[in-house]
């Protein structure tokens, strides 16, 4: 099912404005401590996903998509909600940005290199969405020392659109076809969504004015989608991922310059390692299918820096 970038705005901002309170009131009561900070930052993203289709052991396709310098939106809540335990929340929209795509095709299997590729400079970020709620529980907590360990779920939803572009097709001989695409033209839009569950370990270190965090994530990736559109050639692709392995970072620096107001910045880095599933195609036209067990692959990996300001009560 397919879950937009508005769903989850909704959902996150309906969680943290109406569920975090009723902790405030329960879990904060009996423990004695707690506090609400609530963020809003801006950053900078590079992106790239990796989408292959196999027959058995042999790679016969591979397009790389990727995004540099795409601009970014984060808010987000988190709370201490009793007896040392802290719940965080947040999510991430690109805020538009380009990209670009190579294609590549191994059609001949006595030929190691490959036969055909295409070229697309004009590739469109469409969307870009990452959600991840955590909560973990201090083990060391002695006011200025905070080490804490538990988990989270995460979601990203990116898409991109590759327009034009230039080929390089193999027909009779190798090589031999070169040529161009109108510019402009849709040639092939694709789609991760990718669910996850992770064990996290946080550490954060109080010095005057200034607090130091980081965060290790490790899990793994589970019932993630690729979606391909050829447009030019009427088929549509849905790829099924087996579970796969994540893993993740994150560090932050803020300063307090007001008593309940601090300033940010942050790095994140995230990469679901490359995992193997099933696909199955559909002829938009006449709506006939086929399907191809562990026929299909994909990867992804985002980096994230960004800046901004915390509000705390």
């Amino acid at each position: 099912m397919h879950v937009s970038k508005e769903f989850f705005g909704l959902t996150l901002g309906g969680v943290l404005m109406t569920a975090l309170p009723v902790f405030a009131q329960d879990g904060l009561a009996s423990s004695g401590s707690g506090g609400v900070t609530y963020f809003a930052g801006i950053g900078l993203a590079n992106i790239k996903a990796g989408e292959y289709v196999y027959d058995g052991d042999r790679k016969l396709s591979q397009l790389d998509w990727e995004s540099k310098g795409v601009k970014t939106g984060t808010i987000g809540a988190q709370m201490e909600i009793g007896y040392n335990w802290r719940i965080k929340g947040q999510i991430d929209v690109g805020l538009g940005g380009n990209g670009y795509m190579e294609d590549r095709d191994w059609q001949d299997a006595s030929y190691s290199g490959w036969t055909d590729q295409s070229l697309h400079d004009d590739t469109e970020l469409d969307r870009y969405v990452n959600l991840l709620i955590e909560a973990d529980r201090a083990v060391i907590d002695n006011g200025s020392t905070r080490i804490g360990l538990g988990g989270g779920i995460g979601y990203t939803d990116v898409k991109w659109t590759a327009r034009g572009g230039s080929y390089i097709y193999t027909d009779v001989t190798l090589h031999d076809t070169v040529g161009n695409f109108a510019d402009g033209e849709k040639g092939i839009s694709y789609e991760q969504r990718i669910p996850t569950l992770f064990l996290s370990a946080n550490a954060e270190q109080q010095i005057g004015k200034f607090k130091l965090s980081g965060t290790l994530r490790g899990g793994a990736s589970f019932a993630s989608k690729g979606v391909d559109d050829h447009w030019m050639r009427d088929l549509h692709f849905t790829d099924t991922m087996d579970i796969g392995p994540m893993m993740g970072a994150a560090v932050s620096a803020d300063y307090q310059f007001l008593p309940s107001a601090a300033l940010y910045v942050a790095g994140d880095f995230q990469k679901i390692f490359k995992t193997r599933g099933d696909a199955e195609v559909r002829d938009t036209v006449t709506g006939a299918t086929d399907s191809f067990d562990d026929g299909a692959a994909a990867d992804y990996q985002s980096i994230t820096v960004s800046a901004g300001v915390k509000g705390s009560f």
